[in-house]
Order: structure tokens, then C-alpha cells, then sequence
């Protein structure tokens, strides 16, 4: 007969090639010998997870941690797990354990912010993702996630803020400049949102959201109409003429002849 050394041995073994379900025999012939050794009944729940397996995953972590109730790295990947099991609601009771005993432990924030986002409470979730920034202030996942909660509550300066930040630093993330987009689009910075989904199509051809944005505003008179408006605002000359005739054109075809006529005349003289 092997004894647990050898055991655990062969389970790294597999797991470095791979064969998860053969490294979890090995560990659990070290249970047979030693029921009581924690970090082979952290493995399992490891191994599971790796696997998919989210439920035994759970089982095995809670295992370790009803022996050491203050194994902060069970605690953390039984959080996560849970997570991934959507069991938002314990695995937030797992994160707030954890921050209590490691409170430097930045991304147990970061993944209590998605569990309170997924369950709606945006709150909470800026709550979590502003814990983070505490104790990290220099990832941007956080600001990330943070500006799509801040976005879902409806506060779009916010989500600006946070997306620009990561803009300045990697202008050419598809993702922030996409979200970006429908925040400016949020505050009815018609322009500011076009040149973000121009951006997103610039950089990815196939994206479909960008492009249906894109679709939509330059088919939406009253859209089409802010964003003529605000190009003349910002003395946009690259677009001056289009915007111009789209602005002409807006009112025309909301109704408002005498508005279309003022509006084409003024360009005329402007143009003598």
C-alpha cells in the first residue's frame, strides 16, 4: 500500500497534465487515510471547480472551512464558487467573512460588487466596487464593473468618469469604448456617443451592438437632431456640412417647415 505522500505526489501530477478526475482519486485515498487533512479537502474542491463541478466544489470547501473557519483562501474560492453557482446571496456572506479577517483582500470586493450587481442591488454593488478602489485605487476591473453599475442605476456622468479613466490609460478596449458609448448616449451627448461606437466599428468590424446603435441614432430624426445641433455646438468641421443638411433635414421631417428653411437659409449666408 502508497502511502499519502506518494498520494499527493500523483495528484499534482495529474492535475499539472490535466486528469483532473485522476488526481481527485488520489486525493480522496488520502481522505480514506486522513479524513481530517484540510488541504486535501481544499484540493477536491479545487479540482472540482476546475471541473465545473460547482456543487462538490461547494461541499469540499465548506469541508475545509468548518475545520479551519478562518482559511481564508477556502473562503475566498467557496465565494467564487458560489458565485459561479449563482448563490449570490452566500457567496456575499463568504466575502464579507473574508474581508473581515483580510481586509486588504482587494478582489473579494471586486467579486461582492458582482454578486450585489446580479442581484440587482446597484448600491450595493458601487458600494463594493468603491471598497476596492480603497484598498487598490489603481485596478481598472474595479472601475470597470463599477461604471456598469453605475450605468444600470442610471447615473451616467459616473460611469463616464470611471470608463474614461481606463479610455486614457487603453483607448483601445472594445468593451469600454462600446459601454462608453451608451453612457454619453445616457446623457444625450449624441456626438460623444457616435465617435465611441465609430470607435468600437473601427476597431471591431463585426460588432453588432456598436452597429445597431449606430443604426438607430442616424435613423431617429429627434436623435439626428441633437447630434446636428451639438456637432454645431462643438464646431465639429470635420462633419459641419453633414451635420448641417441632417439638422435641415431633422426638422423637415419632424414637421417643422418653417424651422427647415430658417435653418437653410442661415447656412446659405454663412456660406456668402
Amino acid at each position: 500500500m502508497l502511502d499519502i505522500n506518494t498520494y499527493r505526489e500523483n495528484a499534482i501530477k495529474y492535475k499539472m497534465r490535466g486528469q483532473l478526475q485522476k488526481a481527485i482519486l488520489e486525493y480522496k485515498k488520502i481522505l480514506h487515510i486522513d479524513p481530517s487533512d484540510v488541504d486535501t479537502v481544499y484540493n477536491l474542491g479545487e479540482l472540482y471547480y476546475m471541473k465545473g463541478e460547482m456543487g462538490e466544489s461547494i461541499w469540499f470547501f465548506e469541508k475545509a472551512i468548518e475545520s479551519e473557519p478562518k482559511y481564508s483562501l477556502a473562503l475566498y474560492r467557496l465565494g467564487i464558487a458560489c458565485y459561479r453557482a449563482t448563490k449570490f446571496s452566500k457567496a456575499i456572506e463568504y466575502f464579507d467573512r473574508i474581508t473581515e479577517n483580510v481586509p486588504d483582500l482587494y478582489m473579494a470586493y471586486y467579486w461582492k460588487g458582482l454578486c450585489y450587481y446580479h442581484r440587482g442591488n446597484t448600491k450595493m454593488s458601487i458600494k463594493s466596487f468603491k471598497s476596492l478602489h480603497e484598498v487598490n485605487p489603481n485596478t481598472t476591473l474595479g472601475y470597470y464593473q463599477m461604471s456598469i453599475s453605475y450605468k444600470a442605476a442610471g447615473r451616467f456622468k459616473e460611469a463616464v468618469k470611471c470608463l474614461e479613466k481606463i479610455a486614457s490609460e487603453d483607448p483601445n478596449v472594445v468593451s469600454v469604448q462600446f459601454h462608453l458609448g451608451l453612457s454619453y448616449l445616457g446623457l444625450k451627448k449624441i456626438t460623444k456617443a457616435i465617435e465611441c461606437f465609430d470607435k468600437v466599428i473601427e476597431l471591431n468590424p463585426e460588432h453588432k451592438g456598436a452597429q445597431e446603435k449606430l443604426d438607430s441614432l442616424l435613423t431617429d430624426q429627434e436623435m439626428l437632431y441633437g447630434y446636428g445641433i451639438a456637432s454645431q455646438k462643438e464646431s465639429n468641421t470635420k462633419e459641419e456640412i453633414i451635420t448641417n443638411f441632417h439638422v435641415g433635414q431633422t426638422y423637415k421631417g419632424m414637421g417643422m417647415i418653417e424651422e427647415a428653411f430658417k435653418h437653410f437659409k442661415d447656412q446659405v449666408k454663412k456660406k456668402k
